[in-house]
């Protein structure tokens, strides 16, 4: 399972709000007096989550694009209270997606409990939920030895190599992977078919099974998407 990077809050100096009430708000170099950025954005309001894994900048309201903007303008945004952020979307298990980069969240708190800081940190690998399963059939009335490769292409890793024994009409799961990304798949049985193809596995887009019968087949599917609840 994914777990988050905890990041320190980092020091003073001045810091440059996201402008989303129109104000830039400048800061001195005395710790003591440095203003909260959490003042440069409106923090009144509530939003219901969008569980999405992946959320487009631009699709967010003002007030959470503020928050963004300050998390990664000041290298971490630092605030008393809650970020509307937390609401508006899963910070444990989704990413911000801004200018062709992606950017995984991480709320921390200070030692004493008083502030808490939100860190955007960029990421080049994304990860679903949980780890993919890919279900294998045997759609034939014989028994049926299956060996199954899969390959993830943007490292060459290769995160399946097994071989199942399946009766006629059994099937079986296994573990795939959690990493967002294409996949070679290579298969074969002992009847002498084989088959390689590429597939996806995306936030809303998979390969569900692998059937058995006259030919091998890999079964994909994409799910509808709905727009976030403050996006409607």
């Amino acid at each position: 399972m994914k777990r988050r990077t905890l990041l320190a809050v980092v020091g003073s100096g001045t810091v440059v709000s996201a402008g989303c009430l129109g104000d830039d708000i400048e800061t001195d170099t005395d710790d003591s007096d440095t203003p909260i950025p959490s003042s440069a954005c409106d923090a009144d309001d509530t939003y219901e989550r969008c569980r999405h894994l992946l959320i487009s900048y631009a699709s967010f309201p003002g007030p959470l694009q503020c928050e963004i903007d300050a998390a990664l303008e000041a290298n971490g945004y630092t605030a008393s209270g809650g970020f509307l952020l937390e609401d508006a979307m899963d910070v444990d298990h989704a990413y911000v997606r801004r200018d062709d980069a992606t950017y995984e969240p991480a709320v921390t708190e200070s030692d004493d409990g008083d502030e808490r800081t939100l860190s955007l940190v960029e990421q080049d690998r994304l990860t679903r939920r949980r780890v993919h399963e890919l279900r294998v059939e045997n759609a034939t009335d014989d028994h049926r030895s299956v060996a199954i490769t899969i390959v993830r292409e943007d490292d060459g890793k290769t995160v399946v190599d097994e071989t199942l024994a399946l009766e006629a009409g059994d099937s079986e799961k296994i573990d795939v992977s959690d990493v967002l990304g294409r996949y070679e798949c290579s298969v074969s049985d002992d009847c002498g078919l084989e088959k390689t193809v590429d597939s996806r596995l995306g936030e809303y887009f998979q390969f569900d099974a692998l059937v058995v019968d006259e030919e091998l087949s890999l079964i994909e599917s994409t799910a509808d998407v709905a727009p976030c609840p403050w996006e409607r």
